[in-house]
């Protein structure tokens, strides 16, 4: 049976239409740098203005969290009709935003603020477009999200706790905040390794007492900001390492070891600036 010339004008070949995903996620993930470029201005009021306005710290926090819905929401593979849905994926984002406001306007002076602030809002885009990425695990650039990911949550995770434990905080909130942080950064860790998100926040929930209660450890221990952050920082990786591999059936005796060294190295740091210090 043979064709209309007619239709065969007007209906273009099925080879020559973009493809839907390509032409629904090309547009959002083009904002991730825009969002990127907001972040660095806010950071840098925050952390230049003297004294500190915490509201410019949690306004940047709040456009932060809705650019980076958005832009999961686009994901043409992603299934995001709640915030309950997205809320996963923005935990490293929204905590980051926090933590580096926070620890940066800790420690950085003078001039050193316009390099780490361009650094700082180059790891946020970078997190924004990981977890863009990690929505489809069979992606091929999925592994390389994944280490990008982990890299800026072990970075937050060291921001908050020398934070907390610099700022002399009490006891009791600061051992509840650390715990609450590492829980809900736990989380991001787990959603790789366990499907149920039940059981994920179940052993998140587990790694937040553990790393609380290492800040608790730390009253009768007193170390230095960075110090502290550093073993909480060993804390955090050690049992958020062991029981992901163990959620994957790759807790292996290898994997024990290089635990137990990079563990072991960390507490060595730890002690001898403790001992120098």
């Amino acid at each position: 049976m043979t064709t209309s010339p007619m239709l065969e004008r007007h209906v273009p070949a099925m080879q020559d239409r973009p493809p839907a995903s390509a032409a629904a996620g090309a547009p959002r993930t083009g904002r991730i740098p825009l969002l990127a470029i907001v972040f660095a201005i806010g950071l840098a009021l925050f952390i230049t203005i003297d004294p500190p306005r915490p509201w410019i710290l949690l306004v940047v926090t709040a456009l932060v969290a809705l650019g980076a819905d958005g832009i999961l929401r686009s994901h043409p593979r992603g299934e995001f009709h709640t915030i309950a849905d997205t809320s996963p994926h923005l935990f490293v984002p929204v905590l980051f935003s926090l933590s580096a406001g926070l620890f940066l306007e800790d420690v950085v002076l003078g001039y050193w603020a316009a390099p780490t602030v361009v650094g700082a809002s180059a790891l946020m885009g970078a997190a924004l477009y990981a977890e863009h990425v990690s929505v489809e695990p069979h992606s091929e650039s999925y592994p390389g999200a994944r280490f990008v990911l982990n890299v800026v949550t072990y970075l937050t995770a060291f921001g908050f706790y020398a934070v907390v434990y610099g700022f002399d905080v009490e006891l009791l909130p600061a051992a509840f905040a650390v715990g609450l942080v590492s829980m809900l950064l736990s989380v991001e860790i787990f959603r790789e390794a366990e499907a149920d998100p039940i059981r994920a926040l179940v052993f998140a929930a587990v790694i937040g007492v553990i790393v609380g209660e290492a800040r608790w450890v730390l009253y009768f221990i007193p170390l230095d900001g960075f110090l502290a952050g550093v073993f909480l920082l060993l804390v955090f990786y050690l049992t958020t390492g062991v029981i992901s591999h163990y959620l994957t059936d790759h807790l292996e005796h290898t994997v024990v070891a290089e635990f137990a060294l990079v563990t072991a190295a960390g507490l060595a740091i730890v002690i001898g600036g403790r001992v120098l210090g």
